[in-house]
């Protein structure tokens, strides 16, 4: 469906019926998100500090990318990346090997364990 003939539809739709439309586009959408995000997730383990590490696929949906076009949806990557206190920190492409060096002498958990603030929203 073209944009004109959508755009047509939702101005022929009353109020409910727009609330309504809303809702489901937005079901839908959390709904496809979803499903990229698990594409994207390969590993994750969490360390005794509490952070959070994850190995995910990325995507720069840049239109001369090669790894990122239409057709296959490679993606680059692997990377490893740290989640704590709702902030990610990019790690790198390291293997698990290496990963567990970093999360001994990191300068994440050093930091988070020396000086913890709580978190707040």
């Amino acid at each position: 469906m073209s944009l004109n003939k959508l755009e047509k539809l939702l101005k022929s739709l009353d109020l409910q019926e727009l609330k309504e439309a809303k809702i489901l586009v937005n079901n839908y959408y959390k709904k496809i998100k979803k499903a990229k995000s698990s594409n994207q997730l390969i590993d994750t383990y969490t360390n005794k500090y509490g952070v959070y590490f994850r190995l995910e696929k990325v995507f720069c949906n840049k239109s001369n990318c090669q790894k990122c076009n239409e057709k296959n949806k490679e993606g680059h990557g692997p990377y490893w990346y740290s989640y704590k206190n709702g902030k990610r920190e990019y790690i790198g492409k390291k293997s698990k090997v290496e990963l567990n060096k970093i999360n001994k002498n990191s300068r994440f958990i050093v930091k988070n364990k020396d000086t913890h603030l709580p978190y707040r929203r």
